[in-house]
């Protein structure tokens, strides 16, 4: 389509300082990501041209991996081990989510950017591929044919999310009212 290519014609090239560290180095198989479950269905050969976009991170027992109130800048896949969702308040903790080995976190701030709802914190020492807003963006305008089935799957997962989150929130809705409050 001429329409597509022309808007794909204007690609930037980012200072070398910007680009994503390559992981396929690392000796991570593209077929072992096939373990994430939004990138199942993608091939060896797309997989090992999306971790040109990934950088690998080791993460540290009880890390902070994000920060509530901080700008998004980043998502992040489990690959080993388990990450916790949380909010502090009055100096206590609530765990909104635990995810673990083929889950992925932090996929708004691919598309608004906005401020962290939550902190993130690793359970113990864990492994994680992390895009970047701004790989993501090469993603996009250099490989469109591979950002289109990674956004479907992202965007599958997280309608899946919202949907049992309605539930969850409709079943204490219900309680609520049962209680006569």
């Amino acid at each position: 389509m001429p329409e597509l290519d022309q808007a794909f014609a204007r690609r930037t090239t980012l200072p070398s300082a910007l680009q994503p560290v390559s992981v396929a180095s690392n000796g991570l198989k593209p077929g072992s990501l096939r373990r994430i479950k939004i990138l199942a269905g993608l091939s060896d050969a797309q997989l090992g041209k999306l971790l040109q976009f990934m950088e690998l991170q080791s993460l540290r027992q009880w890390s902070v991996v994000v920060k509530q109130g901080e700008p998004g800048d980043a998502m992040h896949l489990i690959l080993e081990r388990e990450l916790r969702v949380r909010t502090m308040s009055g100096g206590k903790e609530t765990i909104l989510a635990t995810f673990g080995p083929g889950d992925f976190l932090g996929e708004m701030s691919l598309f608004d950017h906005g401020p962290r709802s939550a902190d993130v914190v690793a359970n113990a020492d864990s492994t994680t591929l992390k895009l970047s807003t701004v790989a993501f963006n090469r993603l996009m305008l250099e490989a469109p044919d591979l950002a289109a089935p990674f956004l479907q799957a992202t965007a599958r997962t997280m309608a899946a999310r919202i949907r049992a989150n309605n539930k969850r929130l409709d079943r204490v809705t219900q309680q609520f009212r049962a209680s006569g409050n």
